[in-house]
């Protein structure tokens, strides 16, 4: 089984989620039960979509909303890196 959602892996995606939790304040065991609960819903929508068991015009959503989380989270962390290389240059 692939455990991507619209070519996204879900494992980086958990891990990008949890972070940007992380900086709205979410800690401890917060972000392990953010993890777990992403776990399975994310896995879950991977293995329904292997499986046929959503209807392809849904899944195109799915895959949508996948992608643009995705590339919000890879925005925030170059933003994050960003700042902080500029910040020790001064």
């Amino acid at each position: 089984m692939d455990f991507a959602i619209g070519g996204i892996a879900i494992a980086g995606l958990i891990v990008g989620i949890v972070e940007a939790a992380k900086e709205f304040g979410v800690t401890g065991k917060g972000s392990q039960v953010l993890a777990l609960i992403l776990g399975v819903v994310f896995t879950g929508l991977s293995a329904a979509i292997a499986q046929e068991l959503i209807p392809a015009d849904v899944v195109i959503w799915v895959e949508l909303v996948v992608t643009a989380l995705a590339g919000g989270l890879t925005a925030m962390g170059y933003y994050n890196l960003w700042k902080r290389t500029t910040q020790d240059e001064t």
